[in-house]
């Protein structure tokens, strides 16, 4: 029933109910609009004609423009606006409201729809849908346009009664609404969480590498915060002179942050293949994502194995080290790391110098795997001393396990629990191939470089004692590093390399040019052009190994 309230303007309605706000609040969660009423509705409304005596009843919910009847009996239910509504005012009186004869009813009398403007209602009652927290919903009304009636006290009860019914009708709808939003972001959660370790899958390597006497076991696993994808990524990449490992985070667990651990993964893999040191990788990288938008940066560890000799090249960008845990005592393999990547545009990356003199194991982690449940991790790059030491034993008491046991045991403190992704690398190595030395000189930049090298050589051999090589090898090395100062400006360092079991004496020359050089057609009157000739004619092969914003010329000579 629609009754018309005299006075209509919004700011007085709105005073009409206290807090509005909580009101309309409470009125979404209860009642869906859009959704077909309950069907026991029209129950209630004919049960509240029988027992009121009156012909016509209606619930009504009031929101904040309109009045809506969800279910009537004695006429048909419709939509009206609230100012219209002689319910909406009677929510304003607080509890049930009941006028035998609104005519004679100083609160209804000059209504239009008891004056006969719109309607003629003659007797009128209207309990409140009132929730738990005591909002207003709407009415469970009764009224009769013919005659005057006074309910009882029992009918007025029973019409109380009646709306308490609808509340809890509107409350199973709301409830069977929320199991529904539950299931289905469960749902959603789920699908999240398997499109989100699919593209992690994507993103990380499949199947890493083993070298000649390197081996390598990864895990990955994901936080528990939802279905992000995270930003935790590992690699291992083999190259001519090294076994490169690669352990990093980027910050956020979002599709920024896999975006960006894609780009990350990819510019490092690709500068460690291009021959550049663990620290000229990390600089290029920084200088790469400062093109990048957005603020999110990366932590980022490499770790350069030489499987022959065990020498170990470390670089970190505010990533933890890189621990060795077999032979002997647990410790981190010193490394003074610079910022993390993305923060300083000109960042330096210092490298530190280790070797591995026999078989070792090492691992390298992100910062997930120290930051146990209940330590106070936050995920921000800062490990609890708590999960560090813990580790440290677990390396210690642990270093004879198997590659893979080991590492499920490392994981399982975080496993279900753990806020950060976490991701690790053990890398086990067999130590120096046997029958294998190998010896390396930094050189003078200038002509000096030339009798240094030589004098060193001639020194290495005899302690090699292997001076029947001596005179070529001398001459070897000489147009090698001549050749550097001709024509790259100058040789930084001068490798030598004992192969035992090949009988090979290795040779090479490092130099800061990427030009590779050429054999040369001479007249038989030039001064020079002869080098690489002469290199060609005494070794059994010679080649070129990049290293980043230089080179390696290599050249092997047989050793009796």
């Amino acid at each position: 029933m629609n009754a018309a309230v005299p006075a209509s303007d919004p700011a007085e309605t709105h005073d009409v109910l206290g807090d509005e706000t909580a009101r309309l609040a409470a009125l979404r969660e209860y009642v869906d609009v859009a959704a077909a009423p309950p069907a026991e509705l029209q129950a209630v409304v004919r049960l509240a004609t029988r027992l009121t005596g009156l012909p016509n009843a209606v619930v009504n919910i009031v929101d904040d423009r309109h009045q809506r009847q969800l279910a009537a009996e004695g006429f048909a239910p419709g939509v009206s606006d609230r100012g219209e509504s002689m319910c909406y005012y009677s929510l304003g009186m607080g509890g049930l409201v009941h006028a035998a004869d609104a005519r004679r009813d100083v609160r209804w009398a000059a209504h239009p729809w008891v004056d006969g403007t719109l309607g003629h209602v003659r007797s009128y009652a209207a309990a409140p849908l009132l929730t738990p927290d005591q909002q207003a919903l709407g009415t469970l009304c009764v009224f009769d346009e013919e005659q005057p009636r006074q309910l009882t006290a029992t009918q007025t009860a029973d019409l109380v009664e009646l709306a308490t019914l609808v509340v809890s009708l509107f409350d199973r709808e709301r409830r069977a609404r929320l199991v529904t939003q539950h299931a289905e972001e469960l749902r959603r959660t789920r699908a999240a969480a398997e499109t989100a370790r699919a593209l992690q899958d994507a993103l990380l390597p499949h199947r890493l590498p083993a070298g000649d006497r390197v081996r390598v076991t990864s895990r990955y696993l994901p936080g528990t915060d939802g279905a992000e994808v995270g930003g935790d990524f590992y690699d291992a990449i083999r190259t001519d002179g090294a076994f490169v490992l690669v352990m990093g985070d980027v910050q956020g667990h979002n599709s920024a942050a896999a975006a960006l651990m894609g780009r990350v993964r990819t510019a490092v893999r690709a500068y460690v293949s291009e021959g550049h040191e663990p620290s000229a990788v990390l600089e290029r990288t920084n200088r790469l994502m400062q093109s990048f938008e957005g603020d999110l940066f990366a932590t980022c560890c490499l770790l350069s194995l030489d499987e022959r000799t065990g020498d170990v090249t470390v670089a970190s960008a505010g990533h933890p080290a890189p621990v060795l845990f077999a032979p002997g005592t647990v410790r981190s393999l010193d490394v003074d790391p610079g910022p993390p990547l993305g923060v300083q545009a000109e960042a330096i990356y210092p490298e530190s110098r280790h070797r591995l003199d026999g078989p070792s194991r090492v691992l390298l982690h992100t910062d997930g795997v120290v930051e146990w449940p209940g330590d106070g991790g936050s995920g921000t790059h800062t490990a609890t001393s708590t999960g560090e030491e813990a580790l440290l034993r677990a390396l210690s008491d642990g270093a004879a396990l198997e590659a893979g046991a080991l590492a499920d045991r490392l994981l399982a403190p975080v496993r279900g629990g753990g806020r950060d992704d976490a991701a690790l690398l053990l890398v086990d190595y067999d130590g120096p191939a046997p029958g294998t030395r190998e010896n390396r000189l930094l050189l003078p930049t200038d002509t000096r470089a030339v009798g240094a090298a030589r004098d060193w050589l001639r020194s290495t051999l005899d302690a090699w004692q292997l001076s029947a090589t001596a005179d070529e090898a001398e001459l070897v090395v000489s147009e090698l590093v001549t050749n550097a100062l001709l024509h790259t400006g100058a040789p930084t360092a001068v490798t030598l390399r004992h192969e035992i079991a090949d009988r090979l004496l290795c040779v090479g020359v490092e130099d800061g040019s990427t030009q590779h050089p050429q054999p040369r057609t001479s007249d038989d009157d030039a001064t020079g052009g002869r080098g690489m000739h002469i290199v060609q004619l005494l070794a059994q092969r010679w080649w070129v190994a990049p290293r980043g914003d230089g080179k390696t010329v290599w050249a092997d000579l047989l050793v009796a």
